[in-house]
């Protein structure tokens, strides 16, 4: 059976300046250069945490020495030497999270804690049952991630990104799993996993086939 392997990592002890400076050249170059032209500590901390989890472990876990990537059109990353390997990154608040799978895969997490501009932001993209079913829920923050973090998985395992219209989406729940519509047709080939082990946040995995998950804690 295909498989998705997801890491987590906390990327709160980068938020020093002398952090950085330790692990920066671990990164690749064209990380660094990002990491180097952006001002705020948190972004410095996601980028560098990011980098650092994907190279740590597809060298560790996956045994790959020659680790050089590639981005579609839309921007979507992928392994050049390693087609039949994919994977994807997100990072929110003090986390960093990875997934790397041998199908098409999308991940996302969003801090629960964060304040989120919801009611405008799932005016513009949620149905009406999903912004209605948003307001009603006991916590409207957390349950807004949920909806959120289900279209960025499925918008980044397509590859397309927001060229997809958010708006064209639309979640709908039997017993649990979400089954993702867009322009009204169900998509068969979009399977979910949502993940609720990290206290304060909510993550999705989106893959284009069944998987068997495993989630793993990443320590540097």
């Amino acid at each position: 059976m295909a498989y998705a392997k997801t890491y987590y990592l906390n990327i709160s002890f980068l938020r020093s300046e002398k952090a950085i400076a330790d692990y920066i050249d671990r990164v690749s170059p064209e990380r660094k250069q990002r990491i180097e032209t952006t001002k705020r500590a948190e972004t410095k901390a996601a980028l560098l945490g990011a980098g650092l989890l994907l190279d740590e472990v597809l060298k560790k876990s996956f045994g790959l020495t020659d680790i050089e990537l590639e981005t579609n059109e839309y921007g979507k990353p992928s392994l050049k030497n390693h087609p039949a390997l994919h994977f994807n990154l997100s990072h929110s608040g003090d986390i960093a999270i990875l997934t790397v799978s041998d199908v098409e895969c999308g991940v996302d997490v969003e801090n629960t804690n964060r304040p989120h501009e919801a009611m405008g932001v799932a005016n513009r993209f949620f149905s009406r049952n999903e912004y209605a079913a948003m307001m009603l829920s006991a916590n409207p923050n957390e349950a807004f991630c949920r909806l959120w973090t289900l279209r960025e998985s499925y918008v980044k395992m397509r590859g397309k990104g927001f060229a997809i219209g958010l708006s064209t989406l639309k979640c709908d729940f039997h017993r649990g799993v979400c089954t993702m519509y867009q322009d009204h047709l169900p998509q068969a080939d979009a399977f979910f996993k949502e993940i609720r082990d990290i206290p304060g946040y909510r993550v999705s995995i989106c893959t284009n086939e069944p998987v068997e998950h495993s989630f793993t804690v990443w320590k540097l």
